[in-house]
């Protein structure tokens, strides 16, 4: 943990949840924040016909929910765990108040936040192109970028499961489209699958040749 967090964590609660459970629901008071110590964590919600809509993925120190620093009372979205994860607990008073007397916490917060805002924001723009296999590589770039560990062949991988209802949940597709997309990338030598649920990425190669 960042040494700018150690002092609100010091007499924090340290909660396990397990792998798919529900960590803030839509809707859900903003009375406690979460901040993650181990894990994975996909922020999502659903349309109209129930598909679900992966917005973001966060890693540790992630915040959450993202309207604690919006001022907001309630949840926008839900949180879940994609593996099993440690949360730290603390209330909103708690960290509000601590904010105000720690000036390097708040910058941290902030610049985390600003961060992860940028992050949201490139997601976006990425769901905006035009075929799947664009947008595929749009996840696949996040991936590689903020959930990933480069192997010494110089591929990366993936620290979590990758289904391919997962890429197509973040792309907007359906899970068929995405399997198609995901087996043409892999036909090309662009991802590798060393094992069942483990997903590798030439990611140079991606960045130079899509």
């Amino acid at each position: 943990m960042p040494a700018e967090l150690q002092p609100l964590l010091s007499d924090a609660r340290l909660k396990h949840i397990p792998k798919g459970q529900i960590v803030v629901y839509e809707g859900d008071s903003a009375a406690d924040v979460y901040i993650l110590k181990t894990g994975v964590i996909k922020v999502h919600d659903f349309d109209e016909q129930g598909n679900e809509k992966v917005l973001h993925i966060m890693k540790p120190p992630a915040v959450m929910p993202l309207v604690f620093f919006q001022g907001g009372s309630k949840s926008k979205w839900f949180y879940t765990t994609l593996i099993d994860s440690d949360v730290y607990v603390v209330s909103n008073e708690e960290i509000t108040q601590r904010m105000h007397e720690d000036p390097l916490l708040t910058i941290y917060l902030m610049h985390w936040f600003a961060r992860e805002t940028h992050e949201l924001l490139v997601r976006v723009s990425s769901l905006g192109k035009t075929n799947t296999r664009d947008k595929l590589v749009a996840a696949l770039k996040f991936l590689c970028v903020r959930h990933s560990l480069e192997r010494r062949s110089g591929w990366r991988r993936i620290l979590f499961p990758v289904s391919h209802q997962l890429l197509a949940d973040m792309i907007g597709v359906t899970r068929e489209s995405a399997t198609i997309g995901m087996k043409e990338l892999q036909d090309e030598g662009f991802v590798r699958y060393p094992r069942l649920t483990i997903l590798e990425v030439d990611f140079k190669r991606l960045v130079s040749e899509t």
